[in-house]
């Protein structure tokens, strides 16, 4: 009798390449990462990479150099050998072209094959955090060079009917209704013991936790079930509900490219009108809280004396004034567009909050949620908006935000630009030890309260509720493979 996986999602996919763009919590999104491989793996609790593609690896040249070797067994799964020639087109031309595989690769000077199964990266810098550049991010997967070179990848067709090395492949996508992915036999990795995943594409939450709670899924991906859905799984027979502390938060951050937000003061006001004792209303202690520091507790490089404004409504008032940003006889300051991404649907409360909270300091200010394809373009490529609320994932390393924070990194969606920002990377790349390493972020953390850069507002938890029918989880294998992956699934007996 075969094995079917069953998750409940409420998103569809738009495409099954997230080398090219990066559709994030998509239904897509979960396939892509059992459909490709990676150089390496990284959760996002465990700062150490294990094996994908690479088997092993060095550090050479002071971290200018890092040599990846290949599983000589790794093959794509229509029969073709994956080599470092594979690893080479994708990255590079990722990079070249601006994608989205290229948003972690700014430091690569190039990449070469030294032979077959052996890839060398070459940086411009020393960088000791890269290899959680390689592994954190689904958008590092690697793709067939025989089966994109040459192509224009916005319409090759194999974004729809996928061709990968990972230990499933697409067997069905009906859209609006399910994506069936199938083991592959004889796979050159571990082999599946589960046959099938069916990603059930529902639109309502409520309902993605009911399927779980009669039966008929056995996991919800992240910020599906919140906080106010635990009702609905909590309790229920053969099911678990994994709660921990996220890995990132939930921020605010200004569109540097408009002038409004090149006032250090005005950006100082807006961290003033938010209120954390309202938005704490939204924690689960233990698992999620207000949060006002500009690293998680949890991580390793944390500084705790580096601390976003506190709440001082006057204070704004007085900051707007000295800038010269008065009211009108409306008692408008303004009127300001703030959006999240509604894949993540715990940010929607977050915006009603600094909504009103802006309003209470003379700001008029409208937020919508965005699809992800819609955010790409209107956030991230057209810098349309002036506020956004946004996850930052700061975990496992605080080299993952400089593509975010530092000038020219390919995801800086806000414009920063922040000569202090930049040295502090800059210097936590060239560091030799960990303990070296932390002290440049600590600075970095003081830069960016000190010039209220962005503002934390929240330390998100996560809620997985799942099957006791399957065990694989990651946090069961220590973290060895990213939460969305499920190709150690296997069947209790």
């Amino acid at each position: 009798m075969s094995v079917d996986f069953v998750v409940a999602t409420p998103h569809d996919a738009v495409e099954f390449n997230d080398v090219y763009r990066n559709v994030t919590g998509s239904a897509g999104y979960l396939a892509c990462n059992n459909i490709y491989n990676r150089v390496v793996l990284n959760e996002w609790y465990e700062v150490n990479p294990f094996p994908d593609l690479a088997t092993h690896w060095e550090q050479l040249d002071g971290s200018r150099r890092w040599r990846f070797h290949l599983n000589k067994a790794a093959r794509w799964q229509d029969g073709t050998p994956l080599t470092a020639h594979d690893i080479v087109y994708t990255h590079l031309h990722a990079k070249k072209m601006g994608y989205q595989g290229g948003m972690f690769l700014r430091d690569v000077e190039t990449i070469v094959a030294v032979d077959d199964h052996t890839v060398d990266y070459h940086l411009h810098t020393p960088n000791a955090g890269f290899l959680v550049l390689l592994g954190n991010f689904i958008f590092a997967h690697i793709l067939p060079r025989h089966l994109y070179e040459g192509t224009d990848w916005a319409t090759n067709p194999h974004n729809l009917n996928p061709v990968g090395s990972g230990p499933f492949r697409l067997a069905e996508w009906i859209p609006g209704e399910h994506i069936i992915l199938e083991a592959v036999k004889n796979h050159w990795g571990p082999q599946p013991e589960i046959d099938r995943i069916i990603l059930k594409i529902v639109a309502d939450r409520d309902e993605c936790a009911r399927m779980i709670a009669r039966g008929e899924a056995h996991f919800a991906p992240q910020d599906t079930v919140t906080r106010d859905r635990l009702g609905l799984v909590e309790g229920v027979p053969g099911v678990e509900v994994l709660k921990r502390r996220g890995p990132g938060m939930a921020l605010l951050d200004f569109n540097h490219g408009r002038e409004l937000w090149q006032d250090q003061r005005v950006r100082e006001a807006v961290a003033h009108a938010v209120n954390r004792d309202e938005i704490a209303e939204l924690g689960d202690p233990g698992v999620s809280q207000a949060w006002d520091h500009y690293l998680i507790g949890s991580s390793w490089a944390f500084n705790a004396d580096a601390k976003a404004p506190r709440f001082d409504p006057e204070r704004a008032r007085t900051l707007l004034d000295e800038a010269g940003v008065t009211a009108d006889s409306s008692g408008v300051r303004g009127r300001l567009s703030m959006f999240y991404m509604d894949t993540f649907h715990g940010h929607k409360p977050i915006a009603e909050m600094i909504s009103r909270q802006l309003g209470a300091v003379g700001f008029e200010t409208t937020f919508a949620g965005l699809s992800s394809v819609d955010w790409s373009r209107q956030v991230r490529d057209q810098h349309d908006f002036d506020l956004i609320i946004v996850g930052g994932s700061m975990a496992p390393d605080p080299e993952i935000t400089a593509t975010k924070y530092s000038s020219g990194g390919q995801n800086n969606m806000c414009m920063h630009r922040n000569a202090d920002v930049d040295a502090a990377y800059l210097a936590a790349r060239n560091a030799g030890t960990r303990a070296e390493r932390r002290e440049h972020y600590r600075e970095l953390q003081n830069v960016w309260a000190r010039d209220t850069e962005w503002v934390p507002l929240f330390w998100y938890g996560t809620y997985y509720p799942r099957s006791e029918k399957f065990f694989g989880w990651a946090d069961q294998l220590g973290f060895s493979i990213p939460w969305w992956h499920w190709g150690r699934m296997r069947p209790v007996a």
